[in-house]
């Protein structure tokens, strides 16, 4: 969450300064404002954490994307993988998903709720993603499977 709150405070600044039209990517956690020189949305893609082509391309503007995921940040202990993300009622790393996507304006709610959404099931993430004004998600399951809120398609240009 430090992460999120950390990027959202460096696009306020660079606002606040006049600078418009970038994007910051910070390990995960993107940020755009504005659009590009040409007047259109910036193109973000979402990393399929088994490798190979992304699994989700957006265009947005004055937006965040932040993933939560185990494939990058893990270790390794006799022959099992550990990732950084526990699971707060069995205290070990949680394993519903591969990875959970959020898309809002605030970089520190989007890191928040990629983080929570990640450590639920699906039903329970669905309600809470559905009832913060602004925001959407896609979940990316342990077998393969896209899952999303309602709205998070309408910002995708490729599947």
């Amino acid at each position: 969450v430090a992460k999120g709150y950390a990027v959202e405070q460096v696009a306020l600044k660079l606002t606040e300064t006049g600078v418009s039209g970038y994007v910051l990517n910070v390990g995960g956690n993107v940020r755009t404002v504005g659009s590009k020189p040409d007047g259109k949305d910036w193109s973000v893609g979402i990393e399929n954490p088994k490798g190979g082509d992304y699994i989700a391309y957006l265009n947005v503007s004055d937006m965040s994307v932040v993933t939560s995921g185990s494939y990058q940040r893990f270790y390794v202990v006799k022959g099992n993988s550990y990732h950084h993300i526990i699971d707060p009622v069995t205290l070990m790393p949680a394993e519903n998903f591969w990875s959970v996507s959020v898309l809002c304006k605030d970089s520190g709610l989007a890191d928040a709720l990629s983080t929570a959404l990640f450590t639920m099931d699906y039903e329970q993430g669905l309600e809470i993603i559905e009832s913060t004004a602004g925001a959407e998600a896609m979940w990316f399951t342990k077998d393969g499977e896209k899952l999303y809120s309602s709205g998070f398609k309408n910002y995708c240009v490729e599947e």
